[in-house]
Order: structure tokens, then sequence, then C-alpha cells
């Protein structure tokens, strides 16, 4: 294995242990809310067996950009997709969020997508990372949860998360790239939206200090849009 793809997979096993820890003490601890940034808010839904613990570092490096930062949690994310979407909806509702940022990592993707109609209107823009859109084989290695049942390649959740993505105009999708939890990274892909090439690894998208930078990357571009319509 060359040096470079060796470095990878071990930067990928210490942000998976970190991962796994945030898992663990999210159950006891949660992420407080940034509301006083300056720019838009942006909204953190963790995915299957996280919690939002997990988002710390996004969470730092936002608010350091200005953003007001939510980090929502749905326990570990392993129940049924659409109960956990009308969560999510109740949250936005609840924090009164209009026009913000939605990031999604993983089955938060799905989750964040699976919202209704009415409201995705509350979201200006979605960010997805490491969303296996066509179905994720590992699911098949858990089938006792409800989400990894609905995760299978071919199921209706997934039938119906890839046509919803597709005809989404406000989504960014970010690839891993590699990724050893949706694998081929071709699961992963939605050729109709804005799809960029991530950090390698499916944890570290969220861990690592250039996906840090990626995600704030789009976020000012999205911003710097705006401001020169």
């Amino acid at each position: 294995m060359p040096i470079k793809q060796l470095g990878h997979a071990l930067a990928e096993m210490y942000y998976l242990s970190l991962y796994t820890a945030c898992s663990v003490a999210g159950a006891f601890r949660r992420l407080a809310h940034h509301r006083t940034g300056h720019r838009r808010p942006v909204v953190l839904v963790p995915g299957f067996l996280g919690r939002g613990l997990s988002y710390f570092k996004l969470q730092r490096a936002l608010i350091e950009r200005g953003h007001s930062v939510y980090v929502v949690d749905l326990g570990f994310g392993v129940g049924d997709v659409a109960t956990k979407s009308r969560e999510l909806e109740a949250f936005l509702e609840h924090h009164e969020l209009e026009d913000c940022y939605l990031v999604g990592h993983s089955m938060g993707g799905m989750i964040s997508l699976g919202m209704s109609a009415q409201a995705r209107q509350r979201v200006r823009h979605f960010i997805t990372l490491g969303t296996a859109y066509h179905g994720a084989i590992l699911s098949h290695v858990v089938p006792f949860f409800p989400a990894a049942r609905q995760l299978k390649p071919r199921s209706k959740t997934i039938v119906a998360l890839a046509e919803g993505a597709q005809s989404c105009a406000n989504l960014t999708n970010i690839v891993a790239a590699w990724d050893e939890i949706a694998f081929p990274v071709r699961v992963c892909s939605i050729p109709t939206c804005r799809q960029l090439i991530g950090a390698p690894g499916h944890v570290q998208l969220i861990m690592s200090k250039p996906a840090l930078e990626m995600v704030c990357g789009v976020l000012d571009e999205l911003d710097a849009g705006e401001q020169n319509v």
C-alpha cells in the first residue's frame, strides 16, 4: 500500500475512534446551540449511530466563521428515517429557523431530504456528506435496526430518497474520495446536483481539517453568490 494511502487509512482509524467516543459520550453530553452568529444559521444533522457531539470540530469552525450553529440530536439515529425527519421538522419549527443551511452527514442527509416539502422550504441550501443515496451494503450487517433495513439498496426508502435528491435544486453533495462505510463510492453519487470530492474516509468528511475547510468554503461561496446577485 502506498505511503499516502496508508496515511489516509490510519487517519480514518483515528477519526473512527474519535467518532465512536463522541457517540458514547454524546448520550450524556450535548453541544450547546450557538445563536448569536451574524451569518445565516447552520443546522447540523448527525448520521447512523452518530450523536450531535461528533460535530464538535465543525461546529467550532462554523462559529469562528460567524455562523449561528444548531446541532440536532436524534438519539443514535438507528430508528425509522421518516420519524427522524419529522423530529427534524419539529426542531426547525421549535427554534423558528428559516432560510438556514442544513448539513447532514451519512444518514443525516437522508433525514434532511426526507422532510416534507413545507419543512424543506425553511432550508436555503442542503449539504450532504457521505450519504448513501443508493443504499449501503453494510446495512445487511445490522438488520435489527429499522434504519439499517431502510438503508438496504433498492429499498422503498432508498428509491424515494434518490428520486428526491435528483430533483433537489438546492443541494450540494460531498462524496468521500474513498469510503469504507458507503461503498462503492458511486452509491453516494447524485449527478444532477453540485457534487464535490471530499476527504478520504467516511468520518473524516466531518472531522478532518480539509473537510471542515471544504464545508465552510461551500457556505462562503453560497453567501458570496447571494451578495453578487
